[in-house]
């Protein structure tokens, strides 16, 4: 049985390319480390998503693959809403947002070209599809696409956070500066 512990490895091993290629084309410290932040956050996904992963070869017939897959949007939601939440079901929900949440403010603060949030959730949306599939065809996993609309919306609120606080550690500029202090006074009084 392969474990999450592969994917720990495989992570930390272009975390150290990446540092050394990083330094080799000068790019800063805090962008190093946004970036090995981010791989850690896609590594996280991955390990939660996928594994434990048996490589048992009788597990993998062809009857049972594809037999877990909901395709209607909102359907399993809707369903679990419907005949009251429970405590696994709460925390499947909870969790499928959250798990994107880090990579939705990851993705932008390290990859400049994904500070538009269309780009952010496209990316978001793509990684979850991705997983969904691999899920589609990994013995004893399900596939449902509000994991899809979740880990979308869990990305959302990542971006939303980055967002907000890019915003609030912006530098300001001399007019802005003065409208938050205030009308100027007068010295000739």
């Amino acid at each position: 049985m392969l474990s999450a512990n592969a994917v720990v490895i495989a992570a930390g091993g272009v975390m150290v390319g990446f540092v050394v290629s990083g330094r080799a084309r000068d790019l800063s410290w805090p962008t190093i480390a946004l970036r090995c932040a981010l791989i850690c956050a896609v590594a996280l996904i991955v390990s939660v998503t996928l594994f434990p992963l048996s490589v048992d070869a009788r597990l993998w017939k062809f009857h049972h693959l594809f037999s877990n897959m909901h395709f209607v949007p909102l359907g399993t939601i809707r369903t679990q809403l419907a005949f009251g939440l429970e405590h696994s079901e709460a925390r499947q929900l909870i969790g499928n947002v959250a798990l994107f949440v880090p990579f939705g403010f990851l993705l932008p603060a390290a990859v400049r070209t994904c500070r538009r949030a269309w780009v952010t959730l496209v990316v978001a949306a793509g990684l979850s599809v991705l997983i969904e599939t691999l899920q589609a065809i990994l013995p004893s996993h399900a596939t449902d696409v509000d994991d899809v609309i979740l880990n979308t919306a869990g990305a959302a609120l990542g971006f939303l956070a980055f967002r907000l606080i890019a915003w609030t550690v912006r530098p300001r500029t001399a007019t802005e500066d003065r409208s938050l202090r205030g009308p100027a006074t007068s010295s000739t009084g």
